[in-house]
């Protein structure tokens, strides 16, 4: 059960950090068995998989069930999305797999759904990142506060900069996270701080990234550094769970 202060944080800063969930023995199993089922190619079992995210997570696998749906997990989730949450089909594994800057709403708002500006609706993302984020990134960086404000992904998907812009962002230190395209709220960027085996909750509204390596020179990455994250999606138990639903079937994934 989380605390008031915890729960109120989620709703003002779009993310919360619960840490300690997963034990030592539980980290090192799903490390080294997510490790196995790339390195295996055990990936191919389902046609939705690639050699970096698996989309077909429970169906196959179920050994993870227990470990990442346990009583920790629900008690977490069922505080901010109140009784009977609804977890979502959408379960992924990520291996040394690094997104840029979005929304997790963007694309169905872009197909015509606005049900997430629902005042019902409340969605989020549970992640377990089996690394530290460190130095050499390893987990989540967010936009405080920007699951509030509008989508600016809307109409720009991709931010992409000059030649000329990146270089004089490389000389004067200036972050693209920081730049007036990709951040024009000026939220407080944050790094979130997770451990191995902490809980990382997120609005779907809110806009995140992959935490990057310097430089975002992922080939530097040490082998036994490589970023694996895993993650479910939970609704409140209302309408637009179903509204939601009816969303991703129309994708080709399998929901």
């Amino acid at each position: 059960m989380l605390t008031q202060d915890q729960i109120e944080s989620f709703h003002k800063n779009g993310y919360l950090l619960v840490p300690g969930i997963l034990t030592a023995q539980e980290i090192a199993f799903m490390r080294k068995r997510i490790l196995d089922i790339f390195d295996t190619g055990e990936w191919k079992r389902s046609p939705y998989n690639t050699d970096n995210v698996l989309s077909d997570v429970y169906s196959y696998f179920p050994e993870f069930i227990d470990i990442t749906l346990k009583e920790k997990v629900r008690s977490a989730i069922t505080s901010l999305l109140g009784n009977k949450p609804i977890l979502m089909p959408e379960t992924a594994i990520h291996k040394g797999f690094y997104t840029g800057w979005h929304k997790d709403t963007t694309m169905q708002e872009k197909a015509g759904y606005h049900f997430h500006k629902d005042p019902r609706s409340l969605m989020i993302e549970a992640g377990f990142y089996l690394q530290d984020n460190d130095e050499w990134g390893g987990g989540l960086t967010v936009m405080e506060g920007s699951h509030i404000t509008e989508d600016t992904f809307i109409e720009n998907t991709h931010y992409d900069f000059t030649f000329l812009e990146r270089v004089k962002r490389k000389l004067s230190g200036q972050s693209q996270d920081m730049t007036k395209r990709v951040n024009p709220h000026r939220h407080r960027v944050v790094d979130i701080p997770s451990k191995a085996g902490d809980l990382v909750i997120f609005n779907l509204k809110t806009n995140h990234r992959a935490t990057a390596p310097p430089n975002e020179d992922f080939s530097r990455v040490p082998k036994d550094r490589t970023k694996i994250a895993f993650f479910n999606a939970f609704s409140s138990n209302n309408p637009t769970a179903n509204d939601y639903l009816a969303y991703i079937r129309t994708r080709p994934e399998p929901y």
